[in-house]
């Protein structure tokens, strides 16, 4: 067992850990070949646009340039508070209204990302939400970020709005499909936050570990909003992305009666929607080209 540091283990010890669940988990369920559906243009974007300078903020040059001068601009303005309730509408809009520049409310990596991929998406770039989960159904933890299309690279490349990030192997800006792949394979990539060089890809590693091993835990399976648009559409599902032979039913439930136990949560209800629903399994197609 490797000496603790401060009473903790090491970060690049527990990465490894984390590695290693998805080096076992490879391969992902065939699924169906599930298309999401893009909305760029609708009033609210164009008062989004009018409300916000995210027009000027983003600038000129590539989609990935322009949508990470977003994600950096908002990242320091939306307090970063987990146990938010979501009792706000899901919107950039009233999402904006309630928390932008304000220190004293925050909201959670679920809501930031959704006003990052409005913002995107209201400037023209394909954008979507994607929520990383973990294994355990024990880990009442997830992350989400958003991705965009880069229609020049051709390639999806996730974007954090909670640390106005990135994820680089040296060389590319990353998918999280690709992050996964490189944390499954060992592959030398790091997040890459505000002012780092990516070219450092060995000295972000070592720096940033104590963040990257967060991003392979909650990388073993995602989930999308089937329609990425203004606030939440009416028919709008989500797709799930998941390793081959993972029950995501039993996975769920097991979580829910982990909360009961633990916290005493009031779960029973949700426990009946999750036995008769009808999980969307969608293939790794989500990730080729959207135009």
């Amino acid at each position: 067992m490797p000496q603790k540091e401060n009473g903790v283990f090491p970060y690049d010890y527990v990465l490894d850990i984390f590695s290693g669940g998805l080096f076992n988990a490879p391969v992902f369920a065939e699924g169906e070949p599930l298309k999401i559906e893009y909305v760029f243009d609708c009033p609210e974007f164009r008062k989004l646009r009018e409300q916000y300078p995210i027009e000027r903020v983003a600038g000129k040059g590539g989609d990935f340039e322009r949508a990470l001068r977003l994600c950096r601009w908002l990242a320091p303005r939306l307090r970063h508070e987990s146990n938010y309730d979501n009792h706000i509408p899901c919107n950039s809009l009233a999402l904006l209204e309630y928390c932008f520049e304000k220190p004293d409310v925050g909201i959670n990596c679920l809501n930031k990302a959704k006003i990052l991929a409005e913002c995107c998406l209201a400037i023209g770039i394909y954008a979507r939400r994607v929520g990383g989960m973990p294994c355990s159904p024990y880990d009442g933890d997830n992350h989400v970020v958003t991705e965009i299309f880069d229609r020049k690279r051709k390639k999806w490349i996730a974007l954090d709005p909670t640390y106005g990030s990135y994820f680089s192997d040296g060389e590319n800006p990353l998918s999280c499909l690709e992050l996964r792949q490189a944390f499954g394979s060992r592959i030398p990539v790091s997040v890459v936050l505000n002012r780092q060089n990516p070219a450092k890809i060995g000295e972000l590693q070592k720096r940033n570990a104590g963040v990257n091993w967060y991003y392979a835990k909650n990388s073993y399976y995602f989930f999308f909003d089937s329609v990425s648009a203004f606030g939440e559409p009416e028919g709008c599902d989500t797709f799930y992305v998941v390793p081959e032979g993972f029950d995501l039913r039993r996975q769920r439930i097991t979580d829910l009666e982990y909360r009961k136990e633990m916290y005493g949560a009031d779960v029973e209800e949700r426990i009946a929607n999750v036995k008769k629903r009808t999980f969307r399994i969608a293939s790794t197609s989500l990730w080729d080209d959207p135009v």
